[in-house]
């Protein structure tokens, strides 16, 4: 796949784990296959990319790395780790509690489709096109004998999520549902953002949505700036501005109710209790349940 196919973003997220997981404080957050997962994505991307996974096995590459991201951006290593773990977390609590299919938007280069496929839970996982067809090639090559997630390609943009979801047989409209939207709705446009929470309450009779938003009135002006001028860098600017406090009312309107909601400071005491960080969680980002 080309470089310029794949989405900027998802790959550095997952370049940025990788390297924080070779420190043994943060790679003891998670198990071992999820960092097994990892290590095969950051390998199987195009080069140049792929480099960083030989590259950030030393820790001098590690230390000038993590350097000059928080000299730009403060806190934006930790809080993927913070999510990568509290999504997670909070998606095995649902299931316990008697949810029982997941459907995964803007699903990127996430492990959690495949690790809920092989546990036997009924996955959708949505993306657009291209980025459901590497995730397949990579799934296909390194997890042949495994269940997989069912990958579906789109632009919600395009065509709304209630269409996607009529055409599919995967998912029960009756039955508990994980909505996990890592990192997805403040890329899309407001009515975009409308039509999707829209779609959801209306298909699925039980829908548990799992989010995270990016509230950029949090950040100081240079922050933001650095922060927005990256993403459109790299071609996916972030749309959907909006205060969390804001976006609790747009929840509100279709009936989904923040049941838990984790700021900087609340993700930051979590992660301490766990292990001891030497690193600044980024402000203004929110993690929470809503259903």
């Amino acid at each position: 796949m080309k470089l310029t196919h794949l989405s900027q973003s998802a790959a550095f997220i997952t370049i940025k784990f990788y390297g924080l997981t070779r420190d043994e404080r943060y790679r003891a957050l998670f198990e071992k296959e999820t960092i097994r997962y990892y290590e095969k994505m950051v390998s199987f991307l195009p080069a140049p990319l792929s480099y960083y996974h030989y590259w950030l096995q030393f820790k001098w590459a590690r230390l000038l790395y993590i350097a000059a991201e928080e000299m730009l951006l403060p806190g934006d290593l930790l809080h993927i780790l913070a999510r990568k773990q509290f999504v997670e977390h909070m998606a095995d609590d649902l299931l316990e509690e008697g949810y029982d299919q997941v459907l995964i938007l803007g699903s990127g280069l996430d492990h959690l489709g495949l690790r809920y496929a092989r546990s036997n839970k009924p996955t959708i996982e949505i993306d657009t096109l291209r980025m459901s067809q590497y995730k397949q090639a990579f799934l296909d090559q390194h997890y042949p004998h495994s269940e997989h997630p069912h990958l579906l390609g789109c632009n919600l943009s395009e065509q709304p999520l209630s269409k996607i979801l009529e055409c599919q047989e995967i998912l029960t409209p009756k039955k508990k549902t994980i909505v996990i939207a890592e990192g997805f709705f403040d890329y899309l446009a407001p009515p975009t953002v409308h039509n999707t929470l829209s779609n959801l309450r209306d298909y699925f009779s039980s829908p548990a949505v799992i989010s995270t938003h990016f509230a950029l009135d949090e950040l100081s002006p240079f922050h933001r700036w650095i922060f927005q001028t990256s993403l459109r860098f790299a071609g996916e600017p972030l749309q959907f501005h909006t205060s969390m406090d804001e976006f609790e009312q747009i929840l509100d309107e279709y009936h989904l109710w923040l049941s838990s909601c984790y700021g900087t400071d609340d993700l930051a005491t979590r992660l301490n209790t766990q292990v001891e960080i030497n690193l600044p969680l980024l402000k203004g980002f929110y993690l929470f349940t809503a259903k």
